[in-house]
């Protein structure tokens, strides 16, 4: 009776794995995605932080955009009297303008 009941338990544990290792063969097959990560450089949140505390105004949206070849960070600041601008940092160098 105990003998049937360990070899029961051990099949049923056996049963719930087998969905589990079919998910991790699916994992391991998929495509890859590949990230191009710059070496050096500031990253978005890197940017909007350096903005914020030189103008001393809120960020209410950033985002990486493309100029003449160039990835730059756009962000729009807003200052505590409700005044909005666009503030670009370079994304290599780090230069405000």
């Amino acid at each position: 009776m105990r003998a049937g009941r360990i070899i029961s338990l051990t099949l049923v544990g056996l049963v719930c794995l087998a969905p589990i290792a079919g998910a991790q063969d699916l994992i391991e097959r998929r495509p890859r995605e590949e990230y191009y990560i710059e070496p050096r450089g500031v990253s978005l949140d890197q940017a909007v932080q350096i903005a914020q505390r030189h103008y001393k105004a809120r960020a209410v949206k950033a985002e990486t955009v493309n100029q003449g070849g160039r990835s730059v960070h756009k962000i729009r600041l807003m200052s505590s009297d409700g005044t909005v601008w666009h503030v670009y940092v370079d994304a290599q160098s780090g230069a405000m303008n």
